[in-house]
């Protein structure tokens, strides 16, 4: 059953959208957007293929609160692979993670595992595609503190980090260099019924 949006929400939706894409574009993010299950599938089966693999880990948030997403992509020929060890992230060619939220005002997107081999995933594979459900796209970072008190109060807490974009150091010989501590590629998908 799909709930009806006004056209405010909508306007202000593709606001925030426009708003998140201007801040994080610059550092070479690709955001899109997909209205449900089907489109979704299309890209991230996509981004495997042009990696040259046919295989994609997947973090603990993603698995247990997108099953069906998960599901499909493996439908399409692509392998799934469950993080075992933070090592066993480590430059794996592509992870699929869940973006707990995200926000317009610094081009974020919160992730929060609960263990530290799903973090991993996020910091750890080579090319990183950050899913997020539209609806929890946040204007600006006071709207994240809610979020971010619930995280700690979770049983045993969570490893949970504010990300924009790739990894950048410039701590080799002073000039700016991305994906050596962390994905050298990020992508932002906003799935509008993620769960649907």
């Amino acid at each position: 059953m799909t709930a009806s949006v006004s056209p405010t929400e909508t306007t202000k939706t593709n606001e925030l959208i426009e708003r998140f894409t201007e801040r994080i574009s610059p550092l070479g993010v690709e955001v899109v957007r997909a209205a449900g299950i089907g489109d979704a599938v299309d890209y991230l089966v996509r981004v495997v293929q042009e990696s040259g693999q046919h295989r994609a880990m997947i973090s603990g948030e993603l698995r247990s609160t997108a099953p069906g997403l998960i599901g499909a992509v493996r439908k399409h020929g692509i392998e799934i692979e469950e993080v075992s060890t933070p090592e066993s992230a480590l430059d794996y060619p592509v992870g699929f993670v869940l973006g707990m939220n995200a926000v317009a005002e610094t081009g974020s997107v919160l992730l929060a595992e609960s263990t530290l081999p799903d973090r991993a995933v996020g910091e750890l594979s080579l090319i990183c595609v950050q899913i997020v459900q539209t609806e929890t796209l946040l204007p600006g970072l006071d709207e994240i503190a809610p979020v971010l008190r619930r995280l700690a109060l979770r049983p045993n807490g969570a490893y949970a980090a504010l990300v924009t974009g790739p990894s950048r150091t410039a701590d080799i010989e002073m000039s700016l260099t991305v994906g050596v501590q962390g994905p050298g590629k990020v992508a932002v998908l906003f799935v509008d019924e993620l769960y649907g």
